[in-house]
């Protein structure tokens, strides 16, 4: 039998087994997981039931990510649908929408339009946000503009990562990961006091993953390889009335280049006629032949000190953090083995980041107040080198140099409070004003024949962010509630611009504005677990960048943007062992204004993607789990978990190009893992296997002109997983 067959085999058992498992194991001892999973979550800065937070909040568990396997950020999106992630090489995750907000601009001079956070801390940029999860309490998915608590850059939502804190008594854990490509992954961690009774505690965590490349080179190095590094190390103090968390984290990759390649039907865009005559001909979806041996390269250090302390009045919450990333690359721009063009990319960005805010709770009133520093500098080189191949003529053969140093000074203040106005009817009044300044300084020698130029920039955006959410407790285990919210995110500067005048073009801040309307709701002693959440985004001035011909690039602002839709999230235990989630996403998120590349006065535009499908932004996007537990009597336990998600067609440009290998049809990926826990010990092991059914999908494109440039998805894998815990 085939791995293939084996795993259809493995999967369809688990399904069959999930389902039966809820009725043949009546006769056995009740089991604990007898009601749906109470999540705290922190949306609002303070720790709160997840069903008692006015706003929709996709929330994944420590226990969650182990249960699924997940090690990387990019493969949270199969658990919360309304938000698709298109991660690109080993250092790049930022092409994130949710609810149709989001943007492709993944350059040095932009910032993404979701917000990312680890420990309450912003991450900059675009690059470097795919490192490994290690020792992560849960991630929060916050769907919407977040402006108010989250602040600049949170304009389509944020993705809150909360990592574990010391613990007063002594635990320890590891885990190990193996399985096919090469793959093999260790972690693991250990915390306690440093003595008995000691108000010092630590925590300890490291992990190190390998996997060879999903994609065959017979021309050369084989692309899409990784072999990453990360650790973390935590202080804590802690007593009655003040608490001290000093947090280093370090992550390192030496990876292949992307895998993606020439996938369009298509390739003038690209490549001359003649070098598109010549391309193999053997070549398949994991099967390209590449002229350069590229790589991707990353290390990033960061420290961050929290502080929380009693002031009578109020708690006082500092957060000082710092970090400094560094992303190093060399990329077949072409994808194939033409001597079409190749990126080179040093980035390095150091930021420093400040914030302090007051905060109290009592019976009706819950506040808080802040105010927020951020002071980033980046600095980039990329360098494109043509050879005969590339597809404009007048750009053949010549090497192009783009540098840009950026700094970015943010200062915002902020304010959010709830007042519970009757019985169990609240009011939560929110705002935050933000005030960005950027400073470009671009020197250019663009590919081709252009001549050298220089530029300087200075531009400031301010911008006042309101919230209003009400909330209506109905009974204990139902709320209903309605929002506004507006959210922001500061402008930028063009990407690889090949001339002077591009490069002057500030393309302006996004704005978004939300509506919302849901009820989060429980039955029968929490078994049942129905939310629903209707919404309303509104965005203005979105950058989208586009490359209307191979050699020119564009980023400019959409006139108007609107999204409309509904999240559905059941979760339900249907007997004492077997339980099943289910997640949707509907939504209609359309370019409602859009005339690209206006110039002159009167401005001539030309085309005009009024209509059009926003870019990434599925209209259906569904995921269920299904999970048994099935008692062993005296042998121990096993647990069947199968997940499906699916998304249906996604669009890569404003122009919604449908050309086979520009877009991405409807696909879903299924996977399975069966775990056996023994009646004693402090161990399990699982048998895994993911995209069972093989799929073969877009992860990105990238369009150029007529042509297609596509990142394949990861093909069906397979391998065991040990679990080792102290206690």
């Amino acid at each position: 039998m085939t791995s293939r067959a084996w795993l259809l085999g493995v999967s369809a058992g688990v399904l069959t087994g999930a389902f039966l498992a809820g009725y043949s194991a009546s006769a056995a001892e009740p089991s604990a997981n007898d009601e749906t999973e109470t999540i705290v979550v922190t949306a609002q800065k303070r720790a709160t039931n997840l069903q008692k937070v006015p706003l929709s909040v996709a929330a994944v568990t420590a226990k969650t990510l182990e249960s699924a396997g997940i090690s990387t950020l990019d493969s949270v999106q199969r658990l919360t649908p309304g938000m698709n992630m298109s991660s690109i090489g080993s250092g790049f995750v930022s092409y994130t929408y949710i609810r149709g907000a989001g943007t492709n601009v993944i350059d040095s001079g932009s910032d993404p339009s979701v917000a990312f956070f680890v420990d309450e801390v912003y991450i900059a940029g675009t690059a470097g946000l795919q490192f490994d999860l290690l020792d992560i309490e849960r991630i929060e998915v916050l769907k919407g503009p977040q402006g108010t608590l989250f602040g600049r850059n949170a304009a389509g939502g944020a993705v809150s990562i909360i990592t574990k804190r010391p613990s007063d008594t002594l635990d320890a854990w590891a885990s190990a990961d193996v399985g096919d490509y090469g793959l093999f992954a260790v972690r693991g961690g250990v915390t306690g006091p440093f003595a008995e009774g000691s108000k010092w505690a630590y925590r300890l965590a490291a992990a190190h993953r390998q996997r060879d490349a999903f994609t065959d080179n017979p021309a050369g190095l084989d692309p899409g390889f990784i072999d990453n590094y990360t650790a973390r190390g935590q202080v804590m103090y802690q007593d009655d009335s003040f608490t001290f968390l000093l947090t280093g984290d370090y992550f390192t990759s030496d990876n292949g280049m992307s895998n993606f390649f020439l996938s369009s039907a298509n390739k003038l865009g690209l490549l001359t006629p003649a070098a598109v005559a010549a391309l193999p001909a053997d070549q398949s979806f994991y099967r390209v032949y590449y002229n350069v041996d590229g790589f991707e390269q990353q290390d990033t250090f960061s420290l961050t000190a929290r502080m929380e302390g009693d002031i009578g009045f109020a708690k006082l919450t500092s957060i000082s953090a710092y970090r400094d990333n560094q992303f190093v690359r060399l990329q077949d721009q072409d994808g194939s083995r033409a001597d079409g063009y190749a990126l080179g990319t040093d980035q390095q960005d150091v930021t420093f980041s400040q914030e302090l805010r007051l905060s109290q709770d009592t019976d009706r009133l819950h506040w808080i107040a802040g105010i927020y520093y951020y002071h980033n500098e980046t600095k980039r080189q990329d360098t494109l080198d043509s050879g005969p191949d590339f597809a404009v003529p007048a750009l053949q053969n010549s090497f192009g140099f783009y540098g840009n140093n950026i700094t970015t000074e943010s200062y915002a203040i902020f304010g959010q409070a709830t007042y519970e106005i009757f019985t169990d009817f609240s009011v939560t009044l929110g705002a935050r004003y933000s005030k960005d300044k950027k400073t470009s300084d671009q020197r250019t020698d663009p590919l081709g024949p252009g001549p050298l130029f220089t530029a300087h920039l200075t531009p400031e955006w301010d911008s006042f962010d309101p919230a209003v959410i009400l909330e209506y407790q109905v009974t204990p285990d139902i709320m209903l509630y309605g929002s506004y919210r507006q959210g922001y995110k500061s402008g930028g500067f063009q990407s690889l611009p090949g001339s002077l005048a591009l490069a002057l073009n500030v393309y302006a801040p996004e704005e978004v504005k939300s509506y919302e309307v849901g009820a989060k709701t429980q039955f029968f002693d929490n078994r049942l677990r129905v939310n629903v959440a209707l919404f309303d985004t509104r965005i203005d001035n979105q950058q989208i960048l586009r490359i209307p011909t191979a050699g020119t690039s564009i980023i400019d602002n959409a006139g108007k943007t609107r999204t409309q839709g509904v999240d559905v999230s059941i979760s339900a235990v249907l007997s004492d062992y077997f339980r099943i989630d289910w997640s949707s996403t509907f939504q209609h998120a359309r370019f409602e204004e859009y005339l690209s590349n206006c110039a002159g006065t009167p401005p001539v535009c030309g085309a005009n993607f009024a209509g059009n499908r926003q870019l990434r932004s599925p209209d259906f996007q569904t995921s269920v789990t299904a999970e048994a537990n099935i008692p062993l009597g005296g042998s121990g336990e096993l647990t069947l978990r199968g997940e499906y998600a699916y998304q249906s067609q996604v669009f890569f440009d404003a122009a919604n190009t449908t050309t086979p290998g520009t877009f991405q049809p409807g696909y879903g990926i299924f996977n399975a893992r069966i775990t056996y826990t023994p009646p004693a010990g402090n161990w399990d092991v699982s048998v895994f296997g993911k995209n069972l059914s093989d799929e073969e999908y877009y992860r990105n494109v990238a369009i150029s002109g007529p042509s297609g440039v596509g990142t394949p998805g990861d093909p069906m894998t397979f391998g065991v997983t040990l679990n080792w815990r102290l206690d």
